[in-house]
């Protein structure tokens, strides 16, 4: 199970690596255009993790609902997201959590994934 979580985590953390440097299309043009607002999906992490720890904090699962409770800190860490990945990475969370961590960030990330870099999804 260990082995399969760090897998996935470190393939989300590949992909973040990846799509992080894209720029966001704002209105009609990307923002990497000229006369653009220059967004890239770095600047949506920490929304990311936000999301993350409402959906936490609000689960269902104790175990799960717990550790983001007792984890309020997350958002305010240097690269929160990928701070979180490399919690998994090494094994600091316990499997219940990672697992839930992991499927919802795989959603969000190959969503980002398909609107700003098909290639990649």
């Amino acid at each position: 199970m260990a082995d399969a979580l760090t897998q996935q985590a470190e393939s989300l953390l590949d992909l973040w690596c990846s799509l992080a440097l894209r720029h966001v299309a704002l209105g009609s043009a990307c923002a990497c255009g000229s006369g653009g607002v220059s967004l890239r999906l770095e600047d949506f992490e920490l929304d990311i993790v936000d999301y993350l720890q409402d959906g936490g904090e609000r689960s269902d699962e104790a175990q799960v609902a717990q550790w983001f409770h007792a984890h309020p800190e997350l958002a305010a860490r240097a690269q929160p997201l990928r701070a979180l990945l490399d919690e998994v990475l090494q094994q600091r969370l316990p499997a219940p959590v990672a697992q839930w961590l992991l499927q919802r960030l795989e959603r969000t990330l190959r969503s980002f994934a398909q609107m700003h870099g098909a290639d990649m999804v």
